[in-house]
């Protein structure tokens, strides 16, 4: 599997870029941060020795499962280096798959296999200029990796709309972290068929005043799409203009905050024409200038 991201630059003009030809070097060292020793190579072993799935069901593989999951990890922090260290760009999209907002420190889950918006946070938070990270996550399923890596933190706070009670169980508005990281996780659990005018109600409710209280230096997106009206799994009904407008609100809290510097990851998204509309308004959204 190839990855892509679109790269934004300060003019406001959007270009594709493919995959970077080289790995970015701090590829394996952030994997290991992220998950637990072993992990890494519990996941290449299985590729390479033909097993079918990775420990469940709703993680099949293949021989290039690992390489594929790498290379999206690698793509996502050569993102994060051109937005943050270099005047390249403002804001960047990575287009790339496995997802990964489901999976956990130990464990695979939910066709995900690296958390690759976790790995940018710890990658972020190593520079002197970075303490504090807000991860939004508006897939409609609920991002429990992330919460998961992050929910004894202060120093990343993830914020969370989705389909609830839905897979992967995990969501509730009474999970809002753990010890020192208390108070720095917000789940908004939303019933189904909710659709845009509940999806920016809340946005503008819950999101955006604690992004404005975090006054994080760095704001990350879990830009899954599968709340949109096509998508055959996620039973919402929101539309592509949603998504647009709620890119665009994210953008100004960047702007407030982090010097209008924003990374977006796919996450989910199953119906090819509801995604590719989704993408657009959300790259357009992205691309705006300040």
């Amino acid at each position: 599997m190839d990855a892509a991201l679109w790269g934004v630059n300060r003019a406001g003009a959007t270009r594709l870029v493919t995959t970077p030809s080289s790995e970015h070097p701090q590829t394996g060292r952030i994997i290991a941060k992220v998950h637990s020793a072993g992990y890494e190579e519990e996941l290449d072993r299985a590729c390479r020795t033909g097993l079918p799935l990775f420990h469940s069901m709703d993680n099949p593989i293949s021989s290039e499962t690992h390489a594929a999951a790498r290379t999206v990890v690698s793509s996502a922090l050569h993102a994060a280096s051109e937005v943050w260290d270099t005047d390249a760009a403002r804001r960047a999209f990575v287009v790339a798959r496995p997802p990964g907002h489901h999976a956990l420190k130990t464990e695979a889950m939910g066709f995900c296999f690296f958390n690759t918006i976790a790995c940018v946070a710890e990658y972020l938070l190593e520079r002197e200029d970075i303490e504090r990270v807000f991860i939004f996550d508006w897939d409609v399923h609920h991002g429990n990796g992330t919460q998961d890596l992050f929910e004894q933190r202060p120093d990343v706070f993830y914020a969370s709309m989705h389909r609830y009670p839905f897979y992967p169980g995990t969501g509730g508005a009474e999970e809002i972290g753990n010890g020192p990281g208390k108070g720095f996780t917000r789940n908004v659990p939303l019933e189904g068929s909710s659709g845009d005018s509940i999806y920016l109600d809340a946005l503008e409710r819950i999101i955006l005043p604690a992004i404005d209280q975090f006054r994080p230096d760095a704001i990350l997106l879990s830009a899954g799409f599968d709340a949109h009206v096509r998508d055959p799994l996620g039973g919402m009904r929101v539309t592509e203009h949603a998504f647009g407008t709620m890119t665009e609100r994210i953008v100004e809290a960047a702007e407030r905050h982090a010097g209008g510097k924003l990374l977006s990851l796919l996450e989910g998204g199953y119906d090819p024409e509801g995604l590719a509309s989704s993408i657009e308004e959300h790259v357009a959204a992205l691309s705006a200038t300040a």
